[in-house]
C-alpha cells in the first residue's frame, strides 16, 4: 500500500493529468488509483467533462468569430455593390435626362413657333427661319421623313434655351423637292412651291366628300369663321336628293350699311364650302334685315356653277390641293378685318340674351352660389351673386344674362370672350372656389348647361353638360 498514491496527492495532480502535463510513470500511478477510488474517479470525470466543455465552447466561439468576420466581409461587399449600383443608376438616369432634354429635346408644334420658309433652289433645300414663342425654349434639331405618299413630315425639337440651344434658329431640310408637300407637325406648311397658311392647312384637312356628314360640315364652318362674321347661326342640310344644299340661317338682323360687304363675304364663304365638300351643289343664306330696312327675311344662293364663274375656274378643282385652295383664298382676299356684319349687342334691345343653367348632380350642402363674369381675365362687370336654387328649383340655378345685368351692353365679340368664375358657400359659412375664368364661348341666344359636382377628395367642380 506504500506504493499507492493517497487521494490528496491524486486530487492535487488531477488538473495536470487532465491537461496531459504529468509523466508516464505518474500517469500509470494515477490510473491505478482511479481504478480503485470512486471518489477520485468521480472528480476526474467532472474535471474531464469541464475540460471538454471548455474546448467545445472555444471551438464554437472560434467558429462564430469566423462566421461574424465572414458576414462582415459580405456586408461590406454588399455595401460597396449597393453604392456602385446607386452610382451607375445615377449616371444612367442623368444621361437619359440629358439626352431627352438637351440632345433629343421636346417636339414643338407649329403653333409654338414663329417661322417663315425659304426655298433654296441651288441646294434644293427648304429653310425654316424661326424662333420659339416661349423665350425659355431653344432649338435642338430638325428631323424629317417621307411617307408612302411622298409627303415630307418635319419635326422640330427644342430644349431649355442656352448657348448651344438658341431661341432663334435657321434649320434646313434638303431631302425635299419644290413640288413636294411638307408638313410641320400637324400643319401643312409647303405645297408645290407655295407657303401654306394655317387657315389653308386647317381648311384643307377638314374637307369632306359628303354634305350629309353634318359634324364635318359644322367643323368646316367653324374653321371658316362663319360665327365670327355673322354671329349665331344654324345649319340646315338638304340631302334627300340632288342638288345637295347647305343652308346657313343667320339669327340676328343684318346691318343695312354693311349688307353689300356681307353678301360678298357670303359668296366667298360659299366658294370655300363648295370647293371642300365634294358633293355639295349649292350654298344658301337666310338672313333678316332690321326694322329700318323693312325687317324682312332675305336669301342668297350660290351654286357650284356660279362659284366657278365667280373664281374663274372649276370650283371643285380649288380644293384638290393646299396650293389650289390657298390660291383661291388669296384671289378672294379672304382674310378680312371687317368684323360682324349683323347688328351688334350694343344695338339690340334686352330680348337679346343667353341663359346659363347650373345643375346640382346631388343634394350638396350649400347655402349660396356666386357667379362672376368677365371678359377674358379682366373683370370690368360687377359681380353677380346668385342665391341657392330654393324650393321651386332645388336642383339647379338659372342665370339669364341680359344687357341690364352689366354696366353696359356687350357686343357679340365681348359675349364670345366671356368667362365664368364660380364660388360656393357651405352650411358652415366657408366659401369654396369651384372654377376661375372658365371660357364660356357664348353667343346671344345660347343655352349653356353645367353640372356642379361635389367630391370628397377634390372638393367642388363644374362640368359642361
Amino acid at each position: 500500500m506504500s506504493d499507492k498514491l493517497r487521494c490528496e496527492i491524486v486530487q492535487d495532480l488531477l488538473p495536470s493529468y487532465v491537461d496531459g502535463l504529468t509523466s508516464d510513470e505518474t500517469n500509470e500511478a494515477i490510473k491505478d488509483h482511479l481504478a480503485d477510488c470512486v471518489s477520485c474517479r468521480d472528480m476526474y470525470e467532472r474535471m474531464k467533462a469541464d475540460e471538454m466543455s471548455a474546448e467545445e465552447n472555444s471551438a464554437v466561439m472560434e467558429k462564430e468569430k469566423k462566421e461574424i468576420n465572414f458576414l462582415k466581409k459580405i456586408k461590406q461587399k454588399h455595401r460597396l455593390n449597393l453604392m456602385l449600383v446607386v452610382v451607375i443608376l445615377t449616371v444612367f438616369f442623368a444621361s437619359v435626362y440629358y439626352h431627352q432634354t438637351y440632345q433629343k429635346g421636346e417636339e414643338m408644334s407649329a403653333d409654338e413657333i414663329d417661322y417663315s420658309l425659304q426655298w433654296n433652289s441651288n441646294d434644293s433645300q427648304l429653310n425654316i427661319l424661326g424662333n420659339f414663342k416661349n423665350a425659355n425654349r431653344g432649338y435642338t434639331r430638325l428631323v424629317g421623313e417621307e411617307d408612302e405618299d411622298g409627303i415630307t413630315h418635319l419635326k422640330i425639337y427644342s430644349s431649355p434655351v442656352g448657348s448651344r440651344h438658341p431661341n432663334q434658329f435657321v434649320a434646313g431640310y434638303s431631302k425635299v423637292n419644290a413640288a413636294d408637300q411638307v408638313w410641320l407637325g400637324d400643319r401643312i406648311i409647303w405645297d408645290q412651291g407655295e407657303n401654306i397658311s394655317k387657315l389653308t392647312s386647317d381648311l384643307y384637312q377638314a374637307k369632306t366628300p359628303y354634305v350629309g356628314d353634318a359634324p364635318a360640315v359644322g367643323n368646316l364652318s367653324n374653321i371658316l369663321g362663319i360665327g365670327s362674321q355673322f354671329g349665331s347661326y344654324n345649319i340646315s342640310l338638304e340631302t334627300a336628293g340632288q342638288p345637295y344644299d347647305c343652308r346657313y340661317i343667320i339669327k340676328y338682323p343684318m346691318k343695312g350699311e354693311k349688307k353689300e360687304k356681307a353678301l360678298e363675304q357670303m359668296k366667298k364663304d360659299a366658294c370655300v364650302m363648295l370647293a371642300l365638300v365634294d358633293n355639295l351643289d349649292s350654298v344658301s343664306w337666310e338672313y333678316m334685315m332690321t326694322a329700318e330696312d323693312n325687317n324682312g327675311v332675305e336669301t342668297l344662293k350660290m351654286t357650284a356653277e356660279e362659284a366657278s364663274a365667280y373664281v374663274g375656274k372649276d370650283i371643285k378643282t380649288c380644293g384638290e390641293s393646299p396650293k389650289a385652295l390657298q390660291e383661291m383664298l388669296t384671289q378672294l382676299d379672304f382674310i378680312t378685318d371687317e368684323g360682324f356684319y349683323v347688328v351688334s349687342g350694343t344695338e339690340r334691345d334686352e330680348n337679346y340674351n343667353f341663359r346659363i343653367v347650373i345643375y346640382y348632380s346631388q343634394q350638396v350642402n350649400l347655402t349660396d352660389i356666386e357667379c362672376r363674369f368677365g371678359i377674358t381675365s379682366s373683370y370690368e362687370m360687377h359681380t353677380l351673386t346668385i342665391g341657392w336654387g330654393g324650393e321651386d328649383t332645388p336642383d339647379k340655378t338659372v342665370i339669364t344674362m341680359s344687357p341690364d345685368r352689366f354696366n353696359r351692353t356687350l357686343t357679340d365679340e365681348e359675349v364670345s370672350k366671356l368667362t365664368l368664375s364660380v364660388s360656393v358657400r357651405d352650411t358652415s359659412g366657408e366659401w369654396h372656389e369651384v372654377c376661375e375664368a372658365l371660357p364660356l364661348h357664348a353667343k346671344y341666344g345660347d343655352l349653356l348647361k353645367y353640372t356642379l359636382e361635389e367630391n370628397s377628395e377634390d372638393g367642388y367642380s363644374i362640368v359642361k353638360k
